[in-house]
């Protein structure tokens, strides 16, 4: 008689927790993994921005401007990537330069998240008078020109890192107030939040501690594109030259200088558009990995 261990059944094996399940699908998400590896590295770039910078990026030295890059023929290890055309090292540029995005992507991206998931929540979950008025500020905010109005604030207020951040985020909350009131709709007759009412839970408690959790995942897929269209627009801004101004290193700016030399220096373009061009679809990236492992449906 063998004395080996009789099979396991399968209803005997412990389920893995949401955890556990989210953790999983993560290692097997691609473009998940892909979108945190560039947010990250652009991270780093923007907190060690002092320590990883070769060079002092406001230093002029007109007497080395245009310098080529290293794999090209004169290219020397002082300028990786080359100088601009007022003899300042590009990559240098380039790494202060990511500072600037990335304070106003998560910025603006943060401030109208606050803005229009607290709006959205109360009108979906309250509604009546609350949620007519939460519709009428959507719809007014709808009504207006967003890049254009934009344009009109930054050249009233100046084009400072803080009023380009406040201007975008009050631009955009939009998005997140029309997503998070559908949402919430959806979710304030689950059985769960009656049991909430029920037990006599508050409506504060409700909404940040049982809402809010259940529909954080389509949150934080508009916050992903809210950051990314925040992004191209203080670019924009400042290739128009009504955004960050020179001599602050702006991702923008490095573009609206290499207009003049575009065309026998294409890289002084090339280079820090490819850089916003890699971190928008980062970020998206990031943003839709995040979505499809927080989601009970895709847990499921």
């Amino acid at each position: 008689m063998s004395n080996a261990p009789a099979p396991l059944d399968n209803m005997d094996l412990p389920m893995p927790s949401p955890r556990q399940q989210s953790w999983m699908m993560a290692k097997h998400h691609v473009g998940l993994q892909i979108g945190a590896l560039i947010v990250l590295v652009f991270t780093i770039w923007a907190v060690f921005a002092p320590f990883l910078a070769p060079a002092d990026p406001y230093v002029q030295n007109l007497a080395n401007r245009l310098a080529p890059m290293i794999w090209q023929d004169g290219g020397s290890w002082d300028h990786i990537l080359g100088t601009d055309g007022f003899g300042r090292d590009l990559l240098s540029r380039l790494i202060w330069g990511t500072q600037v995005t990335m304070i106003v992507g998560f910025g603006a991206a943060f401030i109208s998240g606050v803005v229009g998931t607290t709006l959205g929540m109360l009108g979906g979950y309250l509604g009546g008078k609350i949620d007519a008025a939460v519709i009428f500020l959507i719809n007014v905010k709808l009504a207006m020109p967003g890049v254009l109005i934009a344009l009109s604030l930054v050249s009233i207020f100046g084009g400072s890192l803080l009023s380009i951040t406040i201007i975008l985020s009050l631009l955009f909350w939009d998005r997140f107030a029309v997503v998070t009131r559908t949402a919430t709709q959806q979710v304030r007759t689950r059985e769960y939040i009656a049991a909430a009412e029920c037990s006599g839970a508050s409506k504060a408690w409700i909404l940040f501690r049982e809402i809010l959790p259940n529909i954080s995942n389509q949150i934080i897929v508009i916050g992903s594109l809210e950051m990314g269209i925040a992004i191209l627009i203080e670019a924009a801004l400042s290739f128009l030259g009504l955004g960050i101004q020179p001599p602050t290193p702006s991702w923008g700016i490095l573009v609206s200088e290499a207009r003049d030399t575009m065309f026998f220096k294409p890289h002084l373009i090339v280079i820090p558009g490819l850089a916003i061009c890699i971190l928008v679809i980062g970020i998206n990236l990031l943003g839709d990995g995040i979505r499809d492992i927080t989601e009970p449906q895709g847990r499921n």
